[in-house]
């Protein structure tokens, strides 16, 4: 049993560090503390222990919640951003905490109705273009 737990550790770690995204994977590293819980009460549960392994369950699950509260990070103060961002961000109509893909999907909706192909203006299709590449920082 205790080989294929060390698989599934393995597994697990791979995909953390591989396959998930950069924000999943920062949340989960906040709450390290309730992952090894969650760890330790997996052994626990393999070695057969039923009633540690329920209470560093319960621990763990408390600790997904409670332990970024006591210990996360002190909010950084606002910093002021470029005006350049703010009027690329006013012609995608986006806001300040935009994903990469909600600016790719704003300049697609914009960029349908103003392409010169579509019967819209030269000058504002380069300026969403120009705003898409700043935001996306190409």
């Amino acid at each position: 049993m205790l080989p294929a737990l060390a698989l599934v550790a393995i597994a697990f770690t791979f995909l953390l560090f591989v396959r998930v995204s950069g924000a999943r994977r920062r949340m989960l590293m906040q709450r390290w503390p309730s992952l090894l819980l969650a760890a330790a009460a997996l052994f626990a549960l393999a070695r057969g222990a039923l009633g540690p392994a329920l209470a560093l369950a319960a621990l763990a699950g408390l600790g997904w919640y409670v332990f970024p509260a006591l210990f996360g990070r002190a909010p950084q103060p606002p910093v002021a951003e470029d005006p350049q961002d703010a009027e690329a961000r006013r012609i995608l109509g986006v806001g300040a905490d935009a994903t990469e893909s909600e600016i790719r999907a704003a300049y697609r909706r914009k960029i349908a109705s103003a392409h010169p192909d579509r019967g819209g203006a030269h000058n504002l299709a380069a300026r969403l273009t120009a705003a898409r590449d700043r935001l996306l920082k190409r």
